[in-house]
């Protein structure tokens, strides 16, 4: 986009802009739609072999309401009569008020069920009711003749208010009149509701339905004859029950915007979006970094920030013994350097930013108001990040650095821990020193620096104040190490030295192994750390060591109890790692067929007669040191800056991260290069 005319730049933007605010609207409006959905309803025929036989409420208008006898009759023409239908009626009356007095349930729990006369089930295909009500009494206060009212309802069914109230406004529906047969028949419904707030629906998967049951009812009335057969004595009516279809109609709500299906519309405009702009401008770069990698850049981004900002926490040393005086100068020492190293990485990552070229041989309106633009931006986010940051008071404590170099007198400190402190200190001020104001080096001071990590306070000094005290020269050192020097495994590099050479380091091989042989074996793995760490810490270089390190691994004499096989395996792998080693130390030429079998032959097999205790040790002691070489030699920032001699610049433009994966690729490019073409004839 660089040679791109300024005015596409701007129509580049101005589209971009249009697209996200087109885009962000039509999000607007899909979560509106979400919020607002109105259900649609889904109609569904379900075909049922059996019907639970309903509930039955009876009514009458006078205390004296009987239910003489019900039959039943099944679908293979069986039949039985119950008299007075104690079976089924529950005891006692019922008074619904206004809707009905005098009231008999019948119940019959799902223990009975209509059967499909098509089907080869066995089952009920008719209830009859015989029943006795007082016609006097029931037709003294009305017009028509006596007569009860009949409801049917679903089974067993805990009805909410909805369907309650419209149970008692339907209870006079059916009659049940005097000398008349009324033939009731029913078919069953269903109704799904989506409940407010139900996450499921709402989501897009199935709902949480709440079901309502409803029964339809058709009646036909017949009169009796002047005989009639088979009736209780002092029968007022009849009315019986039975079903009327068997096809169950189900209606169900369902959404029509969900948070899955807007996710869809929400991708498929996003591919109109980015279609379009790949129409206008041709596709974007491609990055292997995916959403976990850049999180974790910005988490750990965020948090270096964070640590840089004036809302860190400033110190809060609870020392034990350490006066309050002393406290002061080390809090004072401790923030001087901290904002230093802040200062460095302000004007080192900062500066750059605020120096663009905005200069353009176009001198027209349009451009002025872009500049005016970028240029109120850059000075609004500037003043944030400058407050952010702090960046009068690290200024300040820059200076207070650089003019109050004096030696730090403590008066709770005995005079070696004093010493130790300052000379800690000086090592650090140096190490900045080196690369902020460009003094000239001082190589045995920048060699401590690498290689004395920890400072050995005497016992006058509480262990608690140590641990305080070596934890913030830790921290210190660890910003050093990453923003300074480069190196942020150093502290992991100082840890495996450290575990070598100040931990009493030994070997305990087994009785088998002659004293001899553990002797060169154990000298051979020391003359190699040595020349390793010398390298990483700049360790005081032992001219002995190195001599013997030089002399060829064949000249290994080892005693006449080892079997040959084993001598040539040790032989063969100390070959090897010092090839390794001094291809990139001491610039030996290289030999692939080496490097290969270096990298492939990771254990070593030794014969049977060697004891598995010292075969577990050697192959452990070779494990431990080829993860140094792996780790921190190979990988080392020094030696890369052999392959990549010339430090690529690009613009600022460029994404941090694209920038180092190129630099890192062409480092790659370039070793195999230097390595196995130049240095190498195949």
């Amino acid at each position: 986009m660089k040679d791109e005319p300024f005015k596409l730049h701007i129509f580049r933007y101005f589209l971009y802009t249009l697209i996200i605010i087109i885009y962000i609207l039509y999000l607007c409006y899909l979560i509106y739609n979400i919020v607002t959905d109105t259900p649609t309803l889904k109609v569904d025929r379900i075909f049922l072999n059996e019907i639970d036989v309903p509930d039955v409420e009876i009514c009458g208008t006078s205390p004296d309401l009987k239910i003489l006898r019900c039959d039943i009759e099944t679908n293979n023409n069986g039949y039985t009569p119950i008299d007075g239908c104690n079976k089924y009626l529950l005891p006692g009356i019922i008074d619904y008020g206004i809707f009905g007095d005098y009231c008999l349930t019948f119940k019959a729990n799902k223990t009975i069920k209509f059967v499909n006369p098509e089907s080869s089930m066995d089952g009920l295909r008719k209830i009859g009711f015989y029943f006795y009500e007082n016609a006097t009494s029931a037709e003294a206060k009305t017009l028509g003749i006596a007569s009860l009212t009949i409801q049917l309802t679903p089974p067993g069914n805990q009805m909410d208010k909805a369907t309650l109230s419209e149970f008692r406004l339907q209870l006079n529906f059916i009659a049940g009149m005097a000398n008349y047969a009324a033939v009731v028949k029913f078919k069953t419904s269903t109704y799904r509701s989506i409940l407010p707030g139900d996450a499921s629906a709402i989501f897009g998967f199935n709902p949480n339905y709440h079901v309502t049951p409803n029964i339809e009812n058709y009646i036909n009335y017949f009169p009796f004859n002047n005989n009639p057969y088979d009736i209780p004595a002092g029968t007022t009516g009849y009315f019986s029950i039975a079903a009327g279809s068997f096809i169950q109609e189900q209606t169900s709500e369902e959404r029509s915007n969900t948070i899955l299906s807007s996710i869809a519309s929400a991708g498929g405009a996003f591919g109109v979006m980015a279609g379009t702009l790949v129409f206008f401008f041709g596709d974007f770069r491609l990055s292997p970094w995916g959403f976990v990698h850049r999180s974790h850049t910005l988490i750990q981004s965020s948090k270096d920030f964070y640590k840089r900002s004036r809302f860190y926490p400033d110190y809060e040393f609870k020392f034990s013994q350490i006066s309050e005086e002393d406290k002061a100068l080390l809090v004072n020492e401790f923030r001087k350097i901290r904002n230093t190293i802040n200062y460095q990485l302000y004007y080192q990552n900062d500066i750059e930013e605020t120096n663009k070229d905005r200069s353009s041989h176009e001198n027209s309106t349009i451009r002025r108001l872009y500049n005016w633009l970028l240029d109120t931006n850059d000075r609004f986010t500037s003043n944030i990040y400058n407050w952010l940051l702090n960046t009068t008071y690290i200024e300040k404590m820059f200076k207070a650095y650089d003019a109050d170099r004096g030696y730090l007198k403590f008066s709770s400190m005995d005079e070696n821990d004093e010493r130790l402190l300052n000379d800690e200190f000086n090592k650090i001020r140096h190490v900045i020193d080196i690369y902020l104001l460009n003094i000239s080096k001082d190589p045995e001071k920048f060699a401590a620096y690498k290689y004395e990590r920890k400072i050995k306070f005497s016992n006058n000094l509480e262990n608690g104040d140590k641990k305080l005290l070596n934890d913030e020269f830790h921290k210190i050192r660890k910003l050093i190490d990453k923003y300074f020097l480069g190196t942020p495994d150093l502290d992991e590099i100082f840890n495996a030295y450290d575990s070598d050479y100040n931990n009493d380091r030994r070997f305990l091989f087994s009785k088998d192994m002659d004293e001899r042989d553990e002797h060169l074996i154990i000298d051979e793995f020391n003359q190699i750390r040595h020349v390793i760490f010398n390298h990483l810490l700049e360790i005081p270089k032992n001219e002995k060591i190195f001599q013997k390190y030089n002399k060829p691994v064949q000249e290994l004499r080892f005693s006449n109890n080892m079997n040959e096989k084993d001598k040539e395996s040790l032989a063969n792998e100390f070959f090897r790692i010092k090839h390794v080693i001094n291809s990139h130390l001491f610039n030996e030429r290289k030999n692939l067929e080496v490097f290969i079998k270096y990298k492939k032959e990771r254990e070593l097999k030794f014969s049977n007669r060697m004891n598995k205790k010292d075969k577990k040790l050697l192959n452990d002691e070779f494990h431990k040191l080829r993860y140094i070489i792996d780790s921190f030699l190979l990988s080392e920032p020094e030696i890369q800056e052999i392959f990549c001699t010339k430090e690529l610049i690009f613009s600022s433009k460029m994404d941090e991260e694209d920038k180092k994966l190129l630099k890192d690729e062409f480092r790659k490019i370039r070793y195999v290069i230097d390595n196995y073409i130049l240095d190498y004839a195949v």
